[in-house]
């Protein structure tokens, strides 16, 4: 006999890829910046510098003028392999192997952390965002420099956007305590409702306490593999001391600077109204079949929506059989580098169709009513 909902194996919905969707990668526009950008110019198949082509750190820099009103010179900026490059850098910078790394309560920076050391303290979150004074306990308990990874912009896993004021408790907090700290702002750009709030980095001004990190990937596709990092320009210097390249493709810094130049406002506007629609279509799957046997909150950007259980629950049994029937999600533990699963799971809705997000979370409504 075959339960209702099963797939025999078949793939019904993917909801653990947090990559754009292929119906708003611009392959047209990206095709005619090539031919725009390359004809005529060596330097893109040659060697550059290692912070990267000084035409897309500009762009880097027009972007955050326009849609921020941040100012940056030339030497605050560098171009990076993707923002994960970046992220290794600055951890590797300001992290011994095996030494303490502060993050997120849950982050995708578990990640990348448990490739460096497996001594990282999860800063709690309470409903405005990590707790400050969680940072400064942190800070006091030790006798050796460490960093502060945090995501305060529709934060990957949670979706959660930090709030000004406790955005500036956290820059008091590690500036009185001497904690550099690493800002993840991958998704800053997607924001869906709800009024812009500044970056750590703009509201700290450049002084070197923040560096924040960005990427291209979420705006033209993942596989331009371009990313940058902004700090104040010594601290650029030494982060860069670590980076191995001769700079970061010249061949895809020229085309997607020239594609930046033609259509940075009309590419974000049509990313923006994609994924919104996107994120009402899941938010309105979760209330129809799920219903009042989770827990989550909407988003006001990103790619994720975050599902909190009762710890009744037993959330790896929840994973395991949506898998079984064909539906794939993240389990919190993920997002941990002690593997606490934190009673949650992480649905991500920006790579799949429409229809298998209907029926993925229609499986996941049904997993978790039979357990």
């Amino acid at each position: 006999m075959v339960t209702p909902g099963r797939s025999d194996g078949a793939l019904v919905a993917d909801l653990t890829v947090g990559q754009p969707a292929v119906d708003v990668l611009p392959l047209e526009e990206l095709a005619e910046a090539a031919r725009a950008a390359l004809p005529g110019n060596p330097k893109a198949l040659l060697y550059t510098h290692t912070e990267g082509a000084a035409e897309l750190i500009d762009v880097v820099r027009a972007k955050l003028q326009h849609y921020e009103g941040l100012d940056l010179d030339r030497d605050q900026i560098a171009i990076t392999s993707g923002s994960s490059q970046a992220i290794d850098l600055v951890l590797r910078t300001f992290t011994e192997l095996d030494g303490p790394l502060a993050m997120d309560e849950v982050s995708y920076g578990a990640i990348p952390a448990r490739r460096l050391t497996g001594r990282v303290d999860h800063i709690p979150f309470d409903d405005d965002g990590p707790q400050p004074e969680a940072v400064a306990r942190h800070a006091r308990a030790l006798d050796r420099p460490f960093v502060f990874y945090t995501m305060p912009t529709f934060q990957n896993p949670t979706g959660m956007t930090v709030g000004m004021t406790r955005r500036r408790e956290l820059l008091d907090v590690c500036r009185a305590e001497g904690v550099p700290i690493l800002e993840d702002d991958a998704y800053y750009e997607l924001r869906y409702e709800g009024e812009r709030v500044p970056s750590l980095l703009e509201l700290d001004g450049g002084s070197g306490l923040v560096v924040r990190t960005g990427t291209f990937s979420k705006i033209l596709g993942a596989g331009i593999r371009l990313g940058w990092m902004a700090s104040s320009a010594p601290l650029i210097d030494r982060v860069l001391r670590l980076k191995p390249d001769s700079g970061t493709s010249p061949f895809a810094s020229a085309i997607a600077a020239r594609f930046m130049q033609d259509h940075m406002e009309s590419q974000i506007a049509r990313v923006r109204a994609f994924y919104r629609d996107k994120r009402d279509l899941i938010m309105e799957a979760l209330d129809r079949h799920l219903e009042d046997r989770a827990a989550w909150r909407t988003p006001e950007g990103g790619f994720f929506v975050w599902i909190t259980f009762d710890p009744s629950r037993d959330v790896a049994a929840i994973v395991r059989e949506c898998a079984e029937r064909g539906v794939r999600v993240r389990s919190g533990a993920e997002f941990r580098v002690d593997g606490d699963t934190r009673h949650a799971i992480r649905l991500a809705f920006s790579h799949t169709e429409p229809q298998a997000i209907e029926r993925g979370v229609e499986i996941l409504g049904e997993v978790v009513a039979e357990q």
